[in-house]
């Protein structure tokens, strides 16, 4: 690999998704439906992955064996995390748009000993509880959302 190379770059030299077909030697262990990976442009040096074999780009795409043999590798794969030492992990699950998703195949993410979320600097917590107030709104927009969704089906 190139010193420097950025990962849009490689993304644009790669095959049409770099998680399709993985070579042998990339792979630390794999199920029937999902491998573990190592992560290539992780926020963490032992960042893991685990990618469903079979192209999916949604999780609501994925068989109820693909989520089991993904779940089961996650618990793995945090095993292996805690044998290198590491004291806490992070499970990640990019989904949508807006997200910052880079690769269009689902794929979770175990970033060791990083904490992720609205901090600061020093990595103090900068969220706010909601009022009361935000509560009852998000509850309505919710409900609503469910009850939208349930007469679409």
């Amino acid at each position: 690999m190139a010193d420097n190379l950025a990962y849009t770059d490689l993304l644009k030299k790669e095959r049409p998704c770099p998680f399709d077909n993985p070579p042998a030697s990339d792979v630390v262990t794999e199920n029937e439906t999902a491998y573990l990976t190592y992560s290539l442009a992780g926020y963490h040096l032992d960042q893991l992955l685990v990618v469903p074999k079979r192209h999916v780009t949604h999780v609501s795409q994925l068989t109820p064996k693909e989520i089991t043999d993904s779940q089961e590798l996650q618990n793995l794969g945090w095993d292996l995390l805690r044998e290198l030492g590491h004291g806490g992990v992070s499970f990640l699950l990019r989904e949508g748009d807006s997200t910052g998703k880079s690769v269009q195949h689902v794929h979770y993410n175990l970033v060791p000993d990083t904490r992720l979320g609205d901090m600061d600097a020093k990595g103090e917590e900068k969220r706010n509880i909601m009022t009361p107030e935000e509560i009852a709104a998000t509850m309505v927009r919710l409900r609503d959302a469910f009850a939208k969704r349930s007469q679409e089906n």
